[in-house]
């Protein structure tokens, strides 16, 4: 996946691997976890398949690499974006965790607490991203690449606003059990 991502992003331009994590950080972050760790390889992979040439460009001292998409980057990413969604096969981590509490020794409550706050923190963020953005302001060649990204990110928060809503209601039903 973060092959296609970086294929997403070279698209606006050319970027450095630096450039592309914290690009990623700004934007992708929501929906997948980036690293130097897994942008490195993804990029050698890219580079091996000729989907992204690479340059050398002087930055002072140092010399950074510059990724560009190619043609068949284009191409492969005009496909994968082409492509049904699965939309409901994610992996979500949280939920992982969550199938397994019953072996957390104690009490749960402070575990699910935990996501509560978390969902507060992202709520109070995206809305305040998206309560920053404005469709009349971005230049008409990329208003519907901004859509669908301010798209996302509404999703996003419905997301987490529901899934905060679900633990309350989760953290209510545990604390009324009677275990052990």
């Amino acid at each position: 996946m973060q092959d296609k991502i970086i294929l997403g992003l070279l698209a606006y331009q050319d970027a450095s691997l630096y450039d592309l994590k914290k690009t990623m950080e700004q934007s992708t972050v929501m929906f997948y976890n980036t690293s130097i760790g897994s942008i490195h390889p993804a990029l050698q992979k890219l580079e091996r398949q000729k989907y992204v040439t690479v340059r050398e460009e002087a930055n002072g001292k140092r010399i950074k690499k510059v990724y560009r998409r190619t043609q068949a980057g284009v191409e492969a990413f005009q496909s994968w974006i082409s492509e049904p969604i699965a939309v409901f096969k994610t992996k979500d981590e949280s939920m992982l965790r969550l199938f397994y509490f019953g072996h957390i020794e104690g009490d749960v409550s402070q575990h699910i607490q935990l996501y509560i706050d978390e969902a507060d923190h992202w709520i109070a963020m995206l809305e305040a991203m998206l309560a920053a953005q404005d469709l009349s302001k971005v230049p008409k060649s990329h208003r519907k690449i901004a859509f669908f990204q301010l798209a996302t990110m509404r999703y996003g928060l419905d997301t987490i606003k529901f899934g905060k809503q679900w633990y309350k209601q989760l953290l209510t039903d545990y604390q009324q059990q009677q275990f052990d």
